[in-house]
């Protein structure tokens, strides 16, 4: 889990830096977030095929997907840097919500063929504003579809706070729906992890929808042309990065004697790598 924290942070640098260069048109970044992201994404396994937007950079990781083929997309080289079916998760997507109908599609279309798939469609809060997103609850529910709806939710939609967007949470929002839901903090990545267990244990079992809220932070802007600082306030920006869930998660492996520096070492040496490589492809 660390190994996958800390590689997707590194891209994540690399892209933002690479984006600040010209080189890439934008990037959205997941740091705070991989916390959820690596728990979630191990929970999920190799075999369930996921939809995800757009900041889900440490699941991609997860899934074997390349740095270079990741950011590729972000450069307009690519539709798609990656084979989705080799790696069964599918191109990131910009248009909020569509993938929550595009992924609950897939679910009843392979079901109708006899060949019924888990899939998870990952989301975050603001996409749940979208009338996509309420469709694809409410077809979930009557289709009873194999779909585990997995929301990060960061507290910003852009710069539009949870607080403003909704009365209740996201997981009360799909009980509404007849969705079975959980709803947790999503710093850690052990827990996170074991609660998503749980929660694609019970679609698969139950063959029906099942939703849960990863409460989690959003260090950095909503992409990297937005200027966050202007409408945050410096306290939660102070304890977004006080909080930091990968170096929080590398403190609590070394004091417990799991890593090393030797360790630590070895996974700098292969990050810095991986950046080497995506300077190259992209700087040039």
């Amino acid at each position: 889990m660390l190994r996958h924290m800390l590689m997707a942070r590194g891209i994540d640098e690399e892209a933002g830096l690479l984006q600040n260069q010209g080189a890439l048109d934008l990037w959205l970044s997941c740091r705070g977030q991989e916390a959820a992201q690596v728990g979630s994404a191990m929970a999920i396994g190799e075999v369930a095929v996921i939809f995800p937007s757009y900041r889900e950079h440490a699941v991609a990781v997860v899934r074997g997907i390349d740095a270079v083929s990741l950011v590729a997309q972000w450069a307009g080289r690519t539709y798609c840097g990656w084979n989705p079916r080799t790696h069964r998760f599918f191109p990131y997507t910009l248009v909020l919500a569509a993938q929550a109908l595009h992924g609950v599609g897939y679910a009843i279309g392979r079901r109708l063929q006899n060949t019924a798939e888990t899939v998870v469609v990952y989301v975050g809060d603001g996409a749940t504003s979208e009338g996509d997103m309420s469709e694809a609850l409410n077809l979930a529910a009557v289709e009873s579809a194999q779909v585990l709806f997995v929301c990060q939710n960061n507290g910003w939609a852009i710069s539009k706070p949870s607080r403003e967007q909704m009365l209740t949470s996201i997981a009360d929002r799909a009980k509404g729906f007849g969705v079975r839901s959980w709803s947790m903090s999503a710093d850690d990545p052990d827990s996170t992890y074991l609660t998503c267990l749980e929660a694609r244990q019970y679609v698969e079992s139950s063959q029906s929808p099942g939703l849960i809220e990863l409460r989690t932070t959003r260090i950095g802007g909503h992409t990297t042309t937005d200027p966050h600082t202007s409408y945050r306030e410096p306290d939660e920006l102070a304890t977004a990065v006080a909080n930091d869930p990968v170096e929080r998660y590398r403190l609590e492996l070394v004091s417990e004697g799991v890593v090393d520096d030797e360790w630590l070492g070895s996974i700098d040496a292969d990050i810095a790598a991986v950046r080497q490589h995506l300077l190259k492809a992209f700087a040039s």
